[in-house]
């Protein structure tokens, strides 16, 4: 059936619950409704060890995200946008692989993002990524607040619950940081093809969270080989709890966003850092 929008005639698909915005064509997204969630993916290329391929954190968002459209499907219309594979990587900047962009880059164009999808009248936004730089986030979150009186409500949800310590299933140990256990274990479930030797290599324990963090790269403080903690204990099995955990807290923030709810914050030791970098 054809249809007319500005005098123009063209033939409408069935708007579905759950689309893809690349796929869609201009009046498939006049059509959407303005309160439909968005939901954006935002994670660098960067190194993760000998054993993982640079685009972990991009595919470990991307996984995330169509499962929050699986578990939201029925209850709220959905687009997922194509996704930005960009980033701030400061701490492994010096490993080959690494494409790491000025945080004030990363805020310029995923503010800009969010700006142009407020233009179209859109109002609820959840972005998604699995890069827990504090120059990445501090990008993240300083786009959100340029679009704040927009009419747009964003959120990223995972830097706070990941900095609260309630984002993964708890781990013997505190030094899994990058490329380690969960990270690997994760991978382990969403993309084994592209995980090679990680049951040989042998831990790396440097404590990420002084003040020297701040300034030096993950291979100045002895992580010469990109990765921190202990990838040869990784699983399947705690991969799958931790996809699942991660998966629960985001469709959980994703209800509270539609419902007009309070959205967790970062903690104020995070805030103030981020203030301070």
């Amino acid at each position: 059936m054809l249809h007319r929008s500005r005098g123009i005639a063209y033939k409408r698909r069935q708007v579905t619950a759950t689309m893809r915005y690349a796929e869609m064509n201009w009046p498939d997204i006049e059509a959407l409704d303005r309160d439909t969630l968005l939901l954006l993916t935002v994670s660098p290329m960067e190194e993760h060890g000998p054993h993982l391929p640079v685009g972990t954190d991009l595919f470990v968002a991307q996984a995330v995200e169509e499962r929050i459209m699986v578990s939201l499907e029925g209850e709220h219309p959905m687009v997922a946008l194509p996704p930005l594979p960009l980033g701030t990587c400061r701490m492994a900047a010096d490993f080959p692989g690494s494409l790491s962009l000025p945080w004030k880059v990363v805020r310029d164009v995923v503010g800009h993002t969010l700006e142009s999808l407020a233009g179209q009248g859109f109002t609820r936004a959840m972005l998604l990524t699995f890069h827990m730089d504090l120059h990445h986030v501090k990008a993240l979150h300083a786009a959100m607040a340029r679009i704040r009186r927009s009419g747009l409500t964003a959120c990223e949800p995972l830097s706070a619950y990941y900095f609260r310590g309630i984002l993964l299933p708890p781990v013997d140990g505190e030094t899994e940081v990058h490329a380690d256990l969960r990270e690997t274990s994760l991978a382990l479930v969403l993309f084994p093809e592209l995980v090679h030797g990680h049951e040989h290599l042998t831990p790396v324990h440097i404590h990420m969270d002084g003040p020297s963090a701040l300034f030096k790269t993950m291979k100045e403080m002895g992580a010469e080989r990109g990765y921190v903690g202990d990838p040869s204990r990784a699983s399947r099995e705690y991969g799958q709890r931790c996809l699942e955990q991660v998966t629960q807290v985001c469709v959980q923030a994703a209800r509270a966003l539609l419902a007009g709810e309070e959205i967790p914050r970062l903690p104020s030791r995070i805030r103030l850092l981020l203030r301070l970098i």
